[in-house]
């Protein structure tokens, strides 16, 4: 790994706030068809910050709701941040379809930008002001750790392989040692913020957004969503496409994150330790070779190939890695027997989104076809394992 901490943990300062990044009506949307231009706001789309302090040093998590952001985005985001080092936070999209185009590819007509180049400010300074406003929260903490179940059929699905996701929900939650108040929550587990449909014009953060503000209504603080493993295709398995059933979704996660909190434990830390390692990924795609030549992708390459990173974080036994897109999951499962870390948590399109990444069997599976157009090139879930694992 390129970038290598360990801290140790003498005092544990926790703290979280949230900004509005909510665009203006009217500009393209991202995901699904290109084309489609917002026409009202369904719900406000956040960026929600995690401030961990240990005395000498100070970590972040950020969940932002975004269909996700390139790695340029990211470290012009994180730039923004005094006092943190880059590799020390990790900048989380949500994933939903439901927010500007960040990427650049869903405009008028096909391989035209739909990118407000703009944006990119609005969610730095929001950040900035949610990073700063969680440092002024912060406080002595103590962390509980908890996990409950998605149901096996109903709630989520595996539009390609039917019963084929992570059931984990996770919870990572800071109280203050002093009253047991909240000081903010890590929620996690996988799925696609996609309750609202393909013809949407409603921006919105989905299911996310519901369930960040019952957590803090239901009295446990102010939470950060990080997404999982979600990628080819794990999507809610819904009935009511439509904000009614954004609603219902997000309250029933809320149901299940909290049933994890009701079964948490102390969680001692003894340290924190973050690595990080650059990846490079082959622009083979035809969508993605293209889209630079048109200039509506804005990436930068080197000698063909696209730079990103990947990353690991542990705070006492809770473990995570960075993933920069969207990992199918099985080969997240694959990376955690790999690794020998059967818990391990995975950090969604983590500060890049990449498109797809799947194992090799799947990236030449017709199937997968679709997926495969969405990924930089076949090899990229494996280069990003082998990154992780070494071999």
């Amino acid at each position: 790994m390129r970038y290598a901490v360990t801290e140790p943990v003498r005092e544990l300062r926790v703290g979280s706030a949230e900004r509005d990044i909510t665009p203006l009506v009217g500009e393209y949307m991202g995901g699904f068809d290109i084309a489609r231009t917002s026409t009202a706001i369904g719900s406000p789309l956040k960026v929600r910050a995690l401030v961990i302090e240990t005395g000498n040093r100070r970590f972040a998590i950020l969940g932002i709701d975004s269909l996700g952001l390139m790695r340029g985005d990211v470290d012009f985001i994180k730039s923004g941040l005094g006092g943190f080092a880059n590799g020390d936070v990790f900048v989380c999209s949500s994933h939903t379809h439901a927010g500007p185009d960040p990427i650049g590819i869903w405009g008028w007509y096909f391989l035209t930008s739909g990118r407000d180049s703009a944006y990119a400010g609005v969610i730095r300074a929001a950040a900035r002001a949610a990073v700063l406003e969680a440092r002024k929260n912060a406080a002595p903490a103590r962390w509980r750790r908890g996990q409950s179940m998605l149901p096996e059929a109903g709630l989520v699905k595996n539009a390609n392989r039917s019963f084929v996701f992570d059931r984990r929900v996770r919870v990572l939650h800071a109280e203050a040692i002093d009253d047991g108040r909240p000081l903010g929550t890590l929620l996690h587990f996988a799925c696609h913020p996609e309750v609202l449909p393909r013809r949407n014009t409603l921006i919105s953060s989905d299911f996310v957004g519901v369930l960040c503000d019952e957590w803090r209504r239901r009295g446990h603080g102010q939470a950060v969503f990080v997404n999982g493993a979600l990628g080819a295709m794990i999507s809610p398995h819904v009935k009511q496409r439509n904000m009614d059933g954004v609603t219902d979704f997000g309250l029933t996660a809320c149901d299940l994150c909290e049933a994890a909190l009701d079964h948490s434990e102390l969680m001692p830390v003894d340290a924190i330790e973050v690595r990080r390692a650059d990846v490079y990924l082959p622009m083979a795609a035809a969508a993605f070779r293209i889209g630079r030549l048109t200039t509506a992708l804005q990436r930068d390459v080197f000698s063909g190939a696209a730079r990103t990173s990947v990353g690991y974080l542990r705070m006492g036994a809770f473990e995570a890695v960075a993933i920069p897109g969207e990992m199918e999951p099985a080969l997240a499962e694959q990376l955690r027997g790999q690794l020998g870390k059967p818990d391990l948590v995975i950090f969604g399109l983590c500060d890049d989104e990449v498109g797809y990444l799947m194992r090799d069997q799947e990236a030449i599976d017709p199937l997968y076809a679709y997926e495969r157009s969405m990924s930089p090139c076949r090899s990229a879930g494996e280069r990003v394992r082998r990154a992780l694992t070494g071999r």
